[in-house]
């Protein structure tokens, strides 16, 4: 394990690096990495845009699906056991994929690495990284999610690999990388037991002032009375409405515009690292200022964005604008998770962030497949765009009405 090779460094920290980089071997192969296999498989097996953008946007629902079952099980059988699971199911899964002969063998596929993804993504990641933190918690979240930010970048290895390769053995390459990567990682992750010799933060405090880092917080029951834990699911699916279509059809609307799949990859690697930016501002600025606000301007940055893809014609108008949307998405990642910290506790983390994810993954399923859906009636993704970014706008007066709890982290199991 890393401790022992690093034991003078704060465990939390070690946490945070371990899951930083299972959240870049995930998005590596999952989230960005399939990206670069879209339009091969449309060629391959003469399917609709809108069909393969299904398939991922069902993935995405029974992840969401499975958000609070998996939130229980970090709750209840701990990070370490959630991840390991869902790394050997996804990985499985993965290799499947390169077996694949018809649509309802990929959708099968897609669903069970659904699975597996939900059960080793940021959610088990985050749920483990807030109980080592408090007045370092929205930078330790930051910097815990620039592994995501970091496997987009990674995205033009993946194109290189399908162009060279094929995109089967591609998935095959994958799927070894992800699963012996993937373990190694995993083994590091664990939630911070409260009577652990370090302190939290990795801070020296006066003895009077330890009690109040024990875990605390409120049942999942007791938040769902809250209009905060409500505004915070659906602020973050409006955002999400716009974000995952930009993830999943970048690549493809550039290829749309007949550039080769790895030119039409470096507009992802743009995007993708302005996102590591946008995390790790929102970290430091989150600290300072207020998750709140730091938050809302996310969702602006996200809705401008990509309303402006409405009028790209090229890549290089295309970057100009994912390097808006980025920072904002790539901010809105690490925020959403410090801000039910904040309100909610860290004891019932897992649970509640999981009901989060539930409801905030119907954006993340209409969105691709509707903007899918409107390719393939006009032959163009400009509408989509538009779209997308209104949609994603309302995300803001969304997270506007709602107020703090007056009674914050109080105990509660309900």
């Amino acid at each position: 394990m890393l401790k022992k090779l690093f034991p003078n460094i704060y465990e939390g920290w070690i946490v945070v690096v371990a899951s930083s980089f299972i959240m870049m071997l995930s998005g590596s192969t999952f989230f960005y990495g399939l990206s670069a296999i879209f339009t091969s498989l449309l060629i391959d097996f003469n399917w609709s845009v809108a069909s393969l953008s299904l398939a991922f946007s069902l993935r995405t629902e029974v992840q969401g699906l499975t958000g609070p079952i998996i939130g229980l099980s970090i709750d209840r059988l701990g990070p370490r056991f959630t991840i390991i699971m869902g790394i050997l199911i996804a990985g499985i899964a993965l290799f499947c994929l390169s077996l694949i002969t018809n649509l309802v063998q990929f959708y099968i596929v897609m669903l069970i690495s659904a699975l597996g993804i939900g059960a080793a993504g940021g959610q088990v990641g985050m749920a483990a990284v807030v109980t080592w933190f408090s007045k370092k918690r929205s930078r330790a979240l930051s910097i815990m999610t620039v592994g995501g930010g970091i496997s987009g970048a990674l995205v033009f290895i993946v194109a290189w690999l399908v162009e060279f390769y094929g995109w089967r053995t591609a998935v095959q390459i994958l799927s070894i990388y992800y699963l012996l990567m993937g373990l190694f990682f995993a083994i590091n992750v664990r939630s911070r037991p409260d009577n652990h010799h370090q302190p939290i933060d990795g801070i020296i405090l006066e003895s009077e002032d330890k009690i109040s880092h024990v875990a605390r917080g409120v049942g999942l029951r007791q938040a769902l009375k809250t209009q905060s834990l409500w505004a915070i699911a659906f602020s973050t699916s409006l955002c999400l409405f716009a974000g995952v279509p930009v993830i999943l059809l970048t690549i493809p609307f550039l290829e749309s515009l007949e550039y080769p799949k790895t030119t039409a990859s470096i507009g992802m690697i743009a995007f993708t690292i302005s996102t590591v930016l946008g995390r790790l501002g929102s970290g430091y600025l989150g600290d300072k200022y207020s998750n709140k606000l730091i938050l809302l301007i996310g969702y602006i940055l996200v809705s401008i964005g990509t309303g402006l893809l409405f009028f790209a014609q090229d890549i290089y108008s295309t970057m100009c604008f994912l390097l808006i949307i980025g920072p904002g998405f790539g901010a809105t990642i690490p925020l959403r998770a410090s801000l039910i910290a904040e309100y909610f506790g860290t004891i019932n983390f897992g649970t509640i962030n999981g009901f989060v994810v539930f409801i905030s993954t119907l954006g993340a399923v209409f969105g691709p497949w509707i903007v899918g859906i409107i390719v393939d009636s006009s032959g163009s993704y400009s509408l989509g765009w538009l779209i997308s970014g209104i949609v994603a706008f309302l995300a803001v007066p969304v997270l506007m009405i709602f107020v703090k709890p007056i009674e914050k982290c109080k105990d509660s199991n309900l």
